[in-house]
């Protein structure tokens, strides 16, 4: 009932989403802006609280901080209502953050003033391989941007339309120091709206508890989002180490502020995915000096290095995705055993934290925007 219950959500989902898409490009008729950025709005399903809304955040603090004339504006009603509106001041340009099929909704949200202006779709994919169901999603765009190169080779593969790897910038916090007198923290973060077999939080459970045991000494704070009845299958899966006395679990939706005391509490990040497009978590823990454990494929590798990460080793597989959000493709299953010994050097050696702590938080300070536009007076970065 439940399988019944999801399949007939997504056929109706699908359903909305085309005749929106329809609706949009009838209002355009084919109308279009110059590539202008005099006047930049960013729109967004911000009430969303996802990876989606954080980078469209981001993308405005970067665009503000570089004396660009930028709007941000929250479009999550018309993901549902394909005539809502959203007043604001006209730009010369505008950005959709969503996924392929959700831009036309967002770009109706800013009708008509979006009509006669420069159109930008910033989309994600997390596999080499782009979905047959977000072909033809460009058609009321002139441009995509995407954070990395990762995500961009696979939507090469979809669409002609101009293709520009545009990555999240963050600014760098102050570094934290790790806390002797504390338990070694890792945390790990999934959320099931994101697919947890994609995020794979039973793969940084398995690597804690096979590297620390039940040792009061080390503790893994495992920050989960999304919907309860999603981890049903995480907790069959892995429910004795979930109840480990050294565990953690954080549920549900944090602030900016909390969701800075959960980084600057922990000493690592551990990410054992399987696939991202970008992986802002990773950059965030960067962003406070904490080093990342992660696998080393797919759209982190923009960031990370071996220089300033612990990149795990991998073997590409078939997917395999409990969610069904991801198939026919391939993605990473990464080593444990290698992640174990990442998390127990770094653990045991104040030296090589040090080192790694520095080199994480060294990589964000020296980072710079980057816009495929120039600036007045400035050059191209």
């Amino acid at each position: 009932m439940l399988a019944l219950r999801t399949s007939l959500k997504r056929s109706l989902v699908k359903t909305y989403l085309a005749g929106s898409s329809e609706l949009t490009r009838h209002l355009l008729r084919e109308r279009s802006g110059l590539r202008d950025f005099r006047r930049v709005v960013i729109v967004a399903a911000l009430s969303r609280n996802d990876g989606i809304a954080s980078g469209a955040r981001l993308q405005f603090e970067a665009m503000r901080q570089l004396g660009i004339d930028v709007e941000l504006l929250d479009a999550t009603p018309a993901l549902r209502n394909p005539i809502f509106r959203l007043p604001h001041r006209a730009g010369s340009a505008y950005i959709f953050h969503s996924g392929a099929p959700q831009t036309a909704g967002l770009i109706g949200s800013v009708l008509p003033h979006a009509a006669n202006a420069y159109r930008i779709a910033y989309w994600a994919w997390e596999l080499p391989d782009p979905p047959p169901g977000w072909a033809g999603c460009d058609r009321n765009v002139s441009e995509i941007w995407t954070p990395s190169l990762f995500s961009r080779n696979s939507l090469s593969k979809l669409t002609e339309t101009p293709l520009e790897v545009v990555p999240h910038h963050l600014s760098p916090s102050r570094p934290r120091a790790r806390r002797q007198d504390q338990p070694f923290t890792v945390l790990a973060m999934a959320d099931s709206r994101s697919s947890l077999s994609r995020k794979n939080p039973e793969g940084a459970l398995r690597a804690f508890h096979k590297a620390f045991g039940h040792s009061p000494a080390a503790r893994l704070v495992l920050k989960l989002g999304g919907r309860a009845d999603d981890w049903q299958a995480l907790e069959s899966a892995a429910g004795p180490l979930l109840k480990a006395g050294n565990v953690q679990i954080v549920r549900g939706y944090l602030d900016e502020q909390a969701m800075t005391n959960l980084y600057r509490s922990s000493d690592v990040l551990l990410s054992m995915h399987r696939a991202e497009g970008f992986g802002l978590p990773m950059l965030e823990a960067m962003a406070h000096g904490i080093p990342v454990v992660a696998t080393g494929w797919s759209g982190n590798l923009e960031f990370m290095n071996v220089a300033n990460s612990h990149l795990v080793p991998y073997k590409l597989i078939p997917v395999s995705d409990s969610s069904n959000i991801y198939s026919d493709s391939v993605w990473a299953e990464p080593d444990l055993q290698e992640a174990v010994r990442c998390l127990r050097q770094l653990a045991i050696s104040p030296s090589y934290y040090a080192r790694f702590a520095e080199a994480a938080h060294r990589h964000v300070q020296d980072a710079v925007p980057s816009l495929p536009f120039a600036l007045p007076n400035r050059p191209l970065q």
